[in-house]
């Protein structure tokens, strides 16, 4: 940049960096030997600073500090200290990674799905994922290692204001819907009813399934009871999770904290109820709101996964072929894949960080309630062998727990196997030196043997006939038991 040079000024005394300022009072410096020491130095200071402002000239309205004379605080510009919205920075923490994928399977087509950190968004991250794997929206460019929530926020909205453009019935509710978007990285509070696996009620406000709704993306859960058992008719009475709950609280102020204390002291018998209303003197109706509390826990207890085995079933017959869905269980979404195979099962993508790297661990089988037969598969939904073999075959749920229980036994489980194989080698050659001395004991034992029928068959012959009496006393003469000697002495064995 060029220098702005002061009027009456040489050309030559304009330098790059410097002001003509400087030059100017240096001459006037020197013209004027008659000023005191301390505008010398006053003016020594002006021109210093000047120069290390490269060209800046000081503004008039700030008050001058002599150098010889300490600062006062109260003649300083007070320091502005620049304070960060929380918002902004909750959003440069709201970073997850990213992991590319085949999809379709049975393509060469890959993209880039989000994957979920540490107390991450699943309702955002799976609304994005199910969205990402419908070609809806994509992650660009395709080695991109992370996304941010303002990255993802756009290309939904993008996404909703192209729908909308294509069907104007559909922009009621999307102010609200796009206003409830941050409300995402905190989770989303939704009610499940018990009555369907696509029901659902809106806790508080509202707005979040809107947004679902308004983005096309169906919500389904498992947790469903059996019609021919006894909490289905209580779950119906109450309708969905929050009634659940409330019920609970009325049965526990109803029975005046017995309620609670019969929780944590041991399992509720079928008599407990009868027990309780016989002695706090309950009317019929209020025993009946006991009774289906009762149920009701009962029934919320055996199922803490928040699926069960009938709704497991109902999600493989009812849901369509070859869709994706929000999956709600044990308070997380997920996406959800039933493929157009009816011999296939059902699969959840895997979108815990730990796996982001782990490139043929993409789906999750669901084959039961609490994932002790579910194994990890590929984008061809075949089974994964990990390049370290640590996840092969097991659910995320094992996984955690071996990946723990080896954290804490790592030394222990070393000295065990060095344990083991000492001991595997001592049982070796203890085996090895048994069976050398067996194979010299057989090796002596085949001449004596010999020996003995020879002796046997001599003795045959020259004791045809016995009688019963003295078949057990041995009768030899002096003539006999010399010829023994001499055979006996005849035999040769080769050692």
């Amino acid at each position: 940049m060029a220098a702005i040079t002061e009027p009456n000024t040489p050309p030559s005394a304009t330098q790059p960096g410097l002001r003509a300022s400087r030059t100017a009072t240096d001459v006037s410096r020197v013209h004027a030997p008659s000023q005191n020491v301390q505008e010398s130095q006053k003016t020594k200071s002006t021109a210093a600073t000047e120069e290390s402002g490269a060209g800046a000239r000081p503004s008039t309205d700030q008050p001058q500090v002599p150098v010889n004379e300490p600062a006062n605080p109260s003649t300083l510009p007070p320091q502005q200290t620049e304070v960060e919205d929380p918002a902004l920075v909750k959003s440069k923490a709201a970073v997850w990674p990213t992991k590319l994928i085949q999809w379709p399977p049975n393509t060469q087509s890959q993209c880039l799905i989000v994957m979920q950190a540490r107390n991450g968004p699943c309702s955002l991250i799976a609304l994005c994922n199910v969205l990402i794997l419908r070609n809806d929206i994509s992650i660009y460019p395709k080695n991109r290692r992370s996304v941010s929530y303002e990255y993802l926020a756009s290309i939904i909205a993008d996404y909703l204001v192209s729908r909308m453009s294509e069907n104007d019935t559909a922009i009621e509710g999307l102010s609200a819907a796009l206003s409830k978007l941050p409300d995402l990285q905190e989770g989303m509070d939704i009610n499940s009813v018990w009555s369907s696996h696509t029901s659902f009620k809106q806790l508080g406000e509202g707005g979040e399934l809107k947004l679902f709704q308004l983005c096309g993306v169906e919500l389904v859960h498992g947790w469903l009871a059996d019609p021919a058992s006894a909490e289905y008719e209580a779950l119906m009475k109450v309708g969905d999770y929050d009634a659940a709950v409330n019920m609970l609280v009325a049965a526990d102020d109803l029975t005046k904290g017995q309620f609670v204390e019969s929780d944590q002291t041991a399992a509720a018998s079928p008599e407990t109820p009868v027990r309780t209303a016989t002695t706090l003197h309950l009317t019929e109706e209020q025993h009946q709101v006991v009774r289906d509390a009762f149920t009701i826990r009962n029934f919320l207890d055996t199922n803490s996964s928040q699926l069960t085995y009938n709704g497991l079933f109902t999600l493989s017959n009812s849901l369509r072929p070859s869709h994706l869905y929000a999956f709600f269980r044990n308070s997380h979404l997920s996406v959800l894949f039933k493929p157009a195979s009816a011999e296939q099962p059902l699969y959840t993508l895997v979108t815990d960080s730990a796996f982001a790297r782990e490139d043929t661990v993409v789906w999750e089988t669901l084959e039961d309630v609490d994932g002790s037969a579910s194994i990890f598969v590929d984008a061809t939904f075949i089974k994964s062998s990990t390049a370290g073999g640590d996840y092969s075959g097991r659910s995320a749920e094992a996984a955690v727990r071996d990946a723990e229980r080896a954290l804490n036994g790592l030394h222990f489980d070393a000295d065990l196997a060095l344990a083991q194989q000492m001991q595997a080698e001592e049982d070796a050659a203890a085996q090895e030196a048994a069976q050398r001395r067996q194979d010299r004991r057989a090796a002596h034992q085949q001449p004596q043997s010999s020996r003995d029928s020879r002796r046997t068959n001599s003795g045959a012959n020259s004791t045809d006939q016995r009688t019963p009496a003295s078949s057990s006393e041995a009768v030899t003469t002096p003539g006999e038991g010399s010829r023994k000697k001499k055979k006996e002495n005849k035999d040769c064995v080769i050692m």
